[in-house]
């Protein structure tokens, strides 16, 4: 009897010491990525949901279209650059992102690229740099913030905001192109 006796003393003094301020709160978090902005216009984009804790959601995809499913494909028929937002709602709240896609025109036989940034504004920004043109070979990037690469596809990051000039160099049937781009970090 002794031991039931302790057993059920040290289960309510368990229960009263808890308290539901020392449970980590369960927040909305709203992300995403994206995937098939390598594909010059028209663009077919699939939008990745990874928010966490959210029960619906609102994208507004930078064209004028929106949608409220949880992990759209959306087409952009012309080039340019979107900023693409995701507000998501959850039972503790609402969260909201912005990064930022640039679609490519159809690279007409010369160099072409698409980026990717992590977020719209703000330092660092992630940015993730794809070759466009299928015969591209020989790629050779110059980000403009003292970084370069010799990939196909890199990633960069701008740590200060300013416009950096991109250079994306390619050889294409034995001809090097070089495409310039002034790159808005905000």
């Amino acid at each position: 009897m002794k031991t039931s006796s302790a057993i059920l003393a040290l289960f309510l003094l368990f229960s009263l010491s808890c308290n539901k301020s020392d449970s980590p709160a369960v927040v909305t978090d709203a992300n995403f990525s994206i995937s098939g902005y390598e594909i010059p216009a028209p663009s077919t984009i699939s939008f990745i949901n990874t928010s966490q804790n959210a029960t619906s959601y609102l994208w507004d995809f930078g064209d004028g279209s929106t949608s409220t499913q949880a992990a759209p494909i959306h087409t952009y028929a012309l080039d340019g650059t979107y900023p693409l937002r995701l507000k998501a709602t959850g039972p503790t709240g609402v969260d909201s992102i912005c990064k930022l896609v640039s679609i490519s025109a159809p690279p007409n036989g010369g160099s072409a690229m698409a980026y990717f940034f992590d977020r719209c504004s703000g330092t660092p920004v992630g940015a993730l740099f794809k070759t466009v043109n299928p015969l591209s070979t020989g790629v050779y990037w110059d980000f403009g913030n003292g970084a370069v690469a010799a990939a196909r596809d890199a990633i960069v990051q701008y740590t200060l905001p300013g416009d950096y000039t991109v250079k994306h160099s390619t050889v294409i049937n034995g001809v090097r192109d070089t495409l310039t781009r002034i790159i808005q970090v905000q």
